[in-house]
Order: structure tokens, then C-alpha cells, then sequence
């Protein structure tokens, strides 16, 4: 049994719509705010790299910009959560912006855990913006084929 994706409420059916009319939104206020274009988008959710190997499962998540301290990773029950905040800097006033297309805002990945993955041995890195999740699979314990029966 694989990992299986889960959904979470910002991965809906409106979404498209929302932010089709954000960009509308954001298209009016800057004609109204001397022609200056802010795109503020929501961070949505990172992209990920989902692969199983002999010995592990294996979770790659893109987020450039992040900072590790940022980044929370927690297991309920037979959930695998990651999640993230970025926060938008404040405009500086001694720029004269045009366009701002920063993404801020949170996410939250979740992903249920296969049968044979072992809770207890899962390891996480972060380099250069990919976050790498290593869930180790349970050892399985090998009977052995060939067994002797003592004759009485």
C-alpha cells in the first residue's frame, strides 16, 4: 500500500474562482492606486515528489524561501501533516514599487502513512528549498522456509 494523498479544504472546487477574482481585485485596486500592480497570492500548496524505494518512503517538497524553522511536521494518528507560514514583508517606504508578486501566506500538507511504514523512524532534511521526508518501512520479520520437526 502506497502513501495516500489527502485533501485539505484549500484544495477545492472554488479555488480557481476565488483566485481568478483576487486577480480581478488586485487588476482594479492597482489602476485606482496611481497604476501601481500588487499581486499578493496566497502560498498555496507546494509542490511534491512522492517515490517509494526498498527501504523508505519518500516525500520532496519544493519551498524556496522558506526557512526551516518554519516548517512544523507532525504525525496524528495515521497522518503525516507539513506545514508552513510565509509571512509578507512590509512594503518599504523608500521603494517605489510596481509590482509585487511575493507569495505569503500557510499551507498544510497532509499525507496517510501506508500499513508497513514504522512511525517511530521517520527523518527530515532541509537543503537549498526542498524539504525531504524519509519514512522508513517497517522491518519485516522474516519466517524462515524450512523448518525441522522433532519426531517423539
Amino acid at each position: 500500500m502506497g502513501i495516500v494523498l489527502r485533501r485539505v479544504n484549500g484544495d477545492d472546487f472554488y479555488r480557481t474562482f476565488r483566485d481568478m477574482q483576487r486577480e480581478i481585485d488586485n487588476v482594479f485596486s492597482g489602476v485606482l492606486s496611481n497604476g501601481k500592480y500588487t499581486e499578493k497570492k496566497n502560498c498555496c500548496s507546494p509542490n511534491v515528489d512522492v517515490y517509494e524505494t526498498d527501504k523508505s518512503f519518500v516525500l520532496e517538497f519544493e519551498l524556496p524561501g522558506f526557512k526551516k524553522e518554519d516548517i512544523n511536521i507532525n504525525i496524528e494518528d495515521n497522518i503525516i501533516s507539513v506545514e508552513s507560514e510565509q509571512k509578507f514583508e512590509e512594503e518599504k517606504k523608500d521603494r517605489n514599487y510596481h509590482i509585487i508578486e511575493r507569495r505569503y501566506g500557510s499551507f498544510k500538507r497532509q499525507f496517510t502513512l501506508p500499513e508497513n511504514s514504522d512511525r517511530e523512524n521517520i527523518h527530515a532534511k532541509f537543503n537549498e528549498g526542498i524539504l525531504e521526508v524519509t519514512i522508513d518501512k517497517k522491518q519485516e520479520e522474516k519466517e524462515e522456509k524450512t523448518k525441522s520437526v522433532e519426531i517423539e
